[in-house]
């Protein structure tokens, strides 16, 4: 428990330190070529929506397995839900890499 309350406070610092990083007008004037913010953001976004997918992804296909194993006769059924739902959370990690290509400003 005390691992989880410990990144979770690491990963309030990093988001709360972003803005303290950030450049002031005249300095990135002068600075040139900075870091493209918006690039950083669909880069942890994508980061984000991969890790939550593939947590959801082991977690249906560890439920499909253990309903398969207690009801061979429902496998079939079982088989369909576990495609049918692979495929929804895979098109929701697909919906954030678009949105976090819109915010980085690649189309």
């Amino acid at each position: 428990m005390n691992k989880k309350i410990l990144g979770l406070m690491v990963l309030c610092l990093l988001a709360l330190a972003m803005p303290a990083m950030a450049e002031t007008g005249a300095e990135a004037g002068a600075a040139g070529a900075g870091m493209d913010l918006g690039m950083l953001g669909a880069a942890f976004a994508i980061g984000v929506a991969a890790a939550g997918g593939a947590v959801g992804q082991a977690k249906a296909v560890s439920s499909a397995c253990s309903a398969m194993a207690r009801n061979p006769g429902a496998a079939d059924n079982v088989r369909f839900a576990l495609i049918l739902g692979l495929a929804l959370i895979e098109s929701l990690v697909l919906y954030a890499l678009l949105i976090a290509a819109k915010g980085a400003g690649l189309f």
